[in-house]
């Protein structure tokens, strides 16, 4: 697994949290911790827990997905597409391949 953003994290929940004209002092309340420490988690200079960084998604009606990895359903195609650009063009249909299966693996469990 490559090594999350917490900067980009970060930026995802200070964008979303003044879209919903929340300041750090109310988010904070909502998630019980301190202001200082919803400050460092969107500056990303600390690592929250899996509690807290759920309870941030909940309050702020974000999908972990798209907090953790900045992953909609609506920018998917962007996101595979820059990936392809990154595969030599003889593996192409292999990345497609197996990205068929894993998606067929996923509708079965």
């Amino acid at each position: 697994m490559e090594n999350l953003n917490y900067i980009e994290i970060g930026n995802r929940i200070k964008v979303k949290r003044k879209e919903m004209k929340l300041t750090q002092e109310k988010l904070s309340e909502i998630i019980d911790v301190s202001p200082s420490y919803v400050s460092e988690i969107e500056r990303g200079c600390s690592i929250c827990s899996l509690s807290t960084i759920t309870k941030i998604a909940q309050t702020l009606d974000m999908s972990l997905d798209y907090l953790i990895f900045g992953m909609r359903l609506n920018n998917s195609n962007m996101i595979f597409s820059e990936i392809l650009k990154t595969i030599p063009e003889k593996n192409h249909a292999l990345y497609f391949s197996l990205c068929k299966n894993i998606a067929e693996t996923l509708k079965n469990s």
